[in-house]
């Protein structure tokens, strides 16, 4: 969500703006050595929702964004599904960690969501709950 990483790891990309995902709940798992905790996922969870950011992306742009997410390592996985963008739905990919297990989220990846979600304007509920995971 952060557009300052956008732009480092997918300089094409344009931010569409705050997407909502339904039935689905953030959670951290997998310690990356280095950041201090666990890496963002997501999980179904019916009567739960994730916001993001829908972006608009060239084929580069995903190649570069599945390098840097270690899709080919197998760190994440690339999924479609269907978001909430604008008053409409939109099928979107989303990026899920492999889990394994829970864990206490990273610090440095809790403050690139929430820069993210300030910069998107992202609804301040959610934001103030970002903020609670750090």
């Amino acid at each position: 969500m952060d557009p300052v990483q956008m732009r480092e790891r997918a300089p094409d990309a344009r931010a569409l703006g705050a997407a909502r995902l339904d039935g689905w709940r953030l959670t951290f798992t997998s310690d990356v050595p280095g950041q201090g905790g666990g890496v963002p996922h997501i999980e179904l969870a019916p009567g739960d929702a994730v916001w993001g950011v829908l972006w608009d992306c060239t084929s580069s742009d995903l190649e570069a964004l599945d390098d840097y997410e270690g899709v080919d390592a197998g760190a994440y996985v690339r999924e479609r599904t269907t978001v909430f963008h604008d008053g409409n739905h939109v099928e979107a990919l989303v990026y899920m960690a492999v889990p394994r297990g829970y864990r206490a989220p990273s610090k440095s990846f809790v403050a690139g969501l929430v820069r993210g979600a300030e910069a998107h304007g992202l609804p301040e509920t959610y934001v103030e709950h970002l903020r609670g995971l750090a």
